[in-house]
């Protein structure tokens, strides 16, 4: 049976266990740049097209990122998402099928987030460290986005800058424009995407960006150690 097909099982087991409790709300990780600091982060895969030359990219230059991945694609990829925590990198929520999720109830949102950590754990097993970040579709949220996030206990994590534009269409050109927007901000955390459309730019430009960010002095951390020092600056 193709892993795809789980999809409705787990829909609607997710649905019968929504988490009743509640805790604090987390603040999306923006404001606070820490010195010359960089987190990278890929949104929608899992895909082999992308996500395995990523992977390699990232090996050569023992650097690790954050994978928000969708639930549907680790369905469909479970032996990539078995990679990507073997490789030391962090695994975070996307959602399970990439909705408007902003147009949802927070019954539906409590769904969504709840059915990705259902195939994680189907995936990586129940033992497995699946990190507390969460990253809403395209950026939106919504109130019934925050109560939903707020009572799973995960943490919202947007962007600084996001590596893909319209206007650029070469490594060169992605190059300059990245470059330019996080010396502007004196690092920050950065959004690519390896899913759901063609990231073919994206994997050509990634070598050359981070040889180029290292060159300048910059740190290329995990999101964990980031959020620290972000948190670390902002309480000095």
């Amino acid at each position: 049976m193709k892993r795809w097909l789980w999809l409705p099982a787990v829909l609607t087991v997710v649905m019968l266990l929504l988490i009743l409790n509640s805790s604090p709300a987390a603040e999306p990780a923006l404001a606070v740049v820490p010195h010359r600091m960089i987190a990278l982060t890929f949104d929608d895969g899992p895909d082999p097209a992308y996500t395995l030359p990523i992977l390699q990219i990232l090996r050569e230059r023992g650097l690790h990122a954050t994978f928000f991945l969708i639930g549907r694609n680790a369905l469909a990829y479970p032996d990539i998402v078995r990679q990507i925590a073997r490789e030391g990198h962090l695994i975070a929520n996307h959602t399970l099928t990439h909705p408007q999720l902003q147009d949802l109830s927070e019954q539906q949102v409590r769904a969504e987030l709840e059915g990705f950590t259902a195939v994680m754990t189907s995936i990586l097993g129940p033992d497995a460290r699946l990190s507390p970040y969460f990253r809403p579709p395209r950026g939106k949220e919504s109130t019934a986005i925050t109560q939903a996030v707020d009572l799973l206990k995960l943490q919202t994590v947007l962007w600084n800058v996001c590596v893909e534009n319209h206007a650029t269409s070469a490594p060169q050109d992605v190059f300059a424009r990245v470059t330019q927007l996080v010396e502007a901000r004196n690092g920050g955390i950065l959004l690519a995407h390896d899913g759901e459309l063609d990231r073919t730019l994206t994997v050509r430009s990634l070598p050359l960006l981070l040889d180029g960010l290292l060159a300048k002095g910059y740190r290329v951390v995990p999101l964990d150690e980031y959020l620290d020092a972000s948190q670390a600056a902002a309480d000095y």
